[in-house]
């Protein structure tokens, strides 16, 4: 991250040393009276085709005019550090040079914006085709609209707050539900099992009344069933004494045990 951020400054800090208009380091670095450098060439050729056109003399990336036409005079402290930059070849392509920040018409970096046309522009562009636009610098456009992104990133960041802050209270609830549900489910546990030792004992007590009732009932079948069976007991033994009275071959011994029919008047 550290190396990141290291190469990113260091490509920033290159930058000034890059032609806006060739796009290579500065050759023969002059200032112009705005504080933007270029290489004397290339501004010179920029200055006179303005001249051909009988426009102002104009910096071609903060579009700030000039009259009369400024004389260039070679900014040596510039010059000095391009050609350490040169001898040690640690140069980093700056970031508007990036493939998407170059004009495909002209291969000029495109350092302006166009509000009419609402497109980013190289300087030829602005001359050529965008001439009488309401222009500026893309820096000055970015500036003017930077506090509105800004602005936009505050209401998020607020958005982001309350979506936060209700998802711990969400989560806050779903602690508190779950809790709940536990301290139900226990309470209930323990119902149940009163509930289940009451019927219990119930249970116990009703089995004791019906096997209490069952040995009366069967007391007093058993009495019957002795009762009954002694009466079986005496009959079949007076069947037993008939039934040997009427094979007795005896008549006298029949007579005497055979009490007499009744008599028909």
């Amino acid at each position: 991250m550290v190396s990141q951020y290291n190469m990113a400054q260091k490509a920033l800090d290159q930058e000034a040393f890059f032609c806006p208009i060739c796009l290579d380091l500065l050759k023969d670095p002059v200032t112009i009276p705005c504080g933007h450098s270029y290489c004397q060439k290339c501004v010179e050729n920029h200055w006179d085709r303005e001249e051909e056109e009988k426009q102002l003399f104009t910096c071609p990336e903060c579009r700030q005019s000039f009259s009369p036409r400024p004389v260039l005079v070679k900014n040596i402290l510039v010059a000095s550090v391009v050609e350490q930059l040169k001898k040690t070849g640690s140069t980093v392509t700056p970031a508007s040079q990036s493939p998407g920040n170059i004009c495909s018409q002209h291969n000029k970096v495109m350092e302006l914006f166009c509000r009419t046309e609402k497109q980013l522009l190289c300087y030829l562009c602005c001359i050529d085709q965008h001439k009488g636009h309401d222009t500026v610098s893309s820096a000055t456009e970015r500036a003017q609209r930077q506090p509105a992104l800004e602005a936009k990133r505050g209401v998020l960041l607020e958005r982001l707050h309350l979506k936060e802050t209700d998802l711990e209270k969400l989560q806050q609830e779903a602690q508190d539900i779950n809790r709940s549900a536990q301290t139900a489910v226990q309470h209930s546990g323990d119902i149940f099992r009163d509930i289940a030792l009451l019927l219990e004992k119930k249970r116990s007590v009703v089995e004791q009344q019906i096997r209490s009732e069952q040995e009366t009932q069967l007391s007093r079948v058993r009495e019957l069933q002795d009762q009954i069976q002694q009466e079986v007991s005496e009959l079949k033994r007076s069947i037993s004494e008939l039934d040997r009275l009427f094979i007795t071959p005896d008549h006298n011994q029949f007579i005497l045990c055979c009490p007499p029919c009744p008599q028909s008047h």
